[in-house]
């Protein structure tokens, strides 16, 4: 899915077909299965307004932003990610409300707002449907652990209760059975992604040792728990162009020997026939020559270290005889 399909897969919101939809679910913490809130009907419309700007401030004005597959998710910013790895629990969540008549409503006698850990709202017209993931805070929960006080004819006394704060951000959006992640940092670590990717990356790792290049592949595993360099890892079994096309070992470290960025930066064992990856500069090099990082540009022969490598599809020539 790209950005335009994105888009227009959303302008159900602001075009629906038939009656526009809400309905508001709650995960807490002392259970997997979603609970609906029992909201009353004419407030439930001014949370259908905040979240439906929301998605177009979070995203459908968000023109210059594109959309990458979470296994190549880089540092270039202005980026949203299209699941592509093994789902966590929480976000497979977004899926199991749709349609689903069974689900209890969220009971104030078992649970109160402090144990919402997040929401998931589901939009709908007569045929479309998407789901929103909404994290919730601490901030998002006042009168938790707080003294409150609230007006008590003229006097002032303590507020015992809990309120909860419904802002319009969110995290993630499933749409056309895609997950689409809006902010990448905030749940990243919280909703399992992180062992997700550090799991991905052993996939990598392994792939590199199969190759036979590195003399010490140990230097590698040692920072596969570091999510930063796991992340960059990851891309390698899913979508480097130097395995996928086989680039023999040779030609890879002969780019290597010759490249500017790399000739002296990393080592290579006494043959020549593999790199001794001994330093965390060197680590980072030999992961960019695995992702094809490392560019040059044929019309000025400048050298590049570029993450955005959007493919261009080339099209044949067709001769053309004229009589």
């Amino acid at each position: 899915m790209n950005k335009t399909q994105l888009d227009e897969a959303l302008n159900f919101l602001f075009n629906p077909q038939g009656e526009l939809q809400i309905i508001i679910y709650a995960l807490t913490n002392q259970n997997e299965e979603a609970k609906k809130l029992d909201i009353k009907e004419s407030d439930l419309s001014i949370f259908k307004t905040l979240f439906v700007n929301s998605v177009k401030n979070s995203i459908i004005d968000k023109n210059d932003f594109v959309i990458l597959p979470l296994s190549t998710a880089d540092e270039r910013g202005k980026s949203f990610y299209q699941y592509d790895l093994e789902i966590p629990n929480q976000l497979q969540l977004l899926e199991s409300v749709i349609g689903n008549d069974r689900l209890n409503n969220f009971n104030f006698q078992h649970s109160k707002f402090s144990d919402i850990k997040a929401l998931i709202i589901v939009f709908a017209d007569n045929n479309n449907e998407i789901t929103l993931f909404k994290k919730i805070s601490p901030i998002e929960i006042i009168g938790r652990g707080g003294n409150l006080l609230k007006k008590s004819n003229q006097r002032l006394e303590k507020f015992d209760e809990e309120l909860l704060r419904i802002s319009a951000k969110f995290q993630v959006i499933r749409v056309n059975n895609e997950i689409i992640i809006i902010d990448l940092l905030s749940i990243e670590k919280s909703f399992g992604i992180h062992d997700v990717i550090i799991r991905e990356a052993s996939v990598s790792l392994e792939s590199v040792n199969q190759m036979n290049i590195v003399s010490n592949i140990e230097s590698l595993s040692e920072l596969i728990n570091d999510i930063t360099f796991a992340r960059k890892l990851t891309k390698i079994a899913r979508s480097s162009p130097v395995l996928r096309l086989r680039i023999p070992n040779l030609n890879i470290i002969t780019f290597a020997k010759t490249h500017p960025l790399t000739k002296k930066k990393i080592r290579l064992n006494a043959d020549e026939t593999k790199f001794n990856l001994d330093t965390r500069v060197s680590k980072e090099l030999f992961i960019k020559i695995l992702n094809d990082d490392l560019l040059t540009s044929e019309l000025t022969k400048l050298y590049y270290d570029t993450l955005a490598k959007d493919g261009i599809e080339v099209e044949e020539e067709n001769n053309i005889e004229i009589t």
